[in-house]
């Protein structure tokens, strides 16, 4: 009996989760609006972008060694398509991590794109965020046009069409 119950509750909180994270944006959605606060203390707010310029969100955390990994092309996607008008903003889901631990990643890391702490992870669930990384790609109108767990390697070919 003891089997059976295991196994109903492991059955139904993945069909519990699967379901709360399927309500999540995807490609094609208006991103869901939000307003956090940097790093260092700033207002940040997706509709600061919209209609201006398209925007590379990466949902992070310290403790992700694939994130670490990541970070390097984050990086200079940052550096090669900021100055042409494309923003990256990063995330960090806010689940068992800190501010100061965030504060401390980007220090260490080097990081110059705005850094934001999702507080409780309101906007991480918004976004059906169930993983780190998560890299969406909005347009100017807020329209995800990308989502997956890694950065785009074809980027640049998209580049044109974002600015549209």
């Amino acid at each position: 009996m003891v089997k059976y119950l295991k196994t109903f509750w492991v059955t139904f909180s993945l069909l519990a989760a699967s379901a709360l994270y399927s309500w999540g944006a995807g490609v094609g959605d208006a991103a869901p609006e939000f307003s956090l606060k940097t790093l260092d203390e700033k207002p940040l707010s997706l509709a600061d972008f919209k209609g201006k310029q398209p925007v590379m969100l990466v949902f992070w955390a310290t403790w992700c060694p694939i994130c670490r990994e990541e970070l390097p092309q984050v990086k200079k996607i940052a550096e090669q398509f900021g100055p042409k008008g494309l923003s990256v903003v990063g995330v960090n889901v806010g689940i068992n991590d800190s501010p100061r631990r965030a504060k401390a990643y980007r220090d260490k890391y080097g990081i110059d794109y705005p850094l934001a702490f999702d507080e409780g992870s309101e906007v991480t669930r918004a976004f059906g965020v169930a993983g780190t990384p998560t890299v969406l790609i909005l347009d100017k109108q807020g329209i995800i046009r990308y989502r997956d767990a890694v950065v785009p390697k074809d980027l640049e070919d998209h580049f044109a069409m974002l600015m549209e």
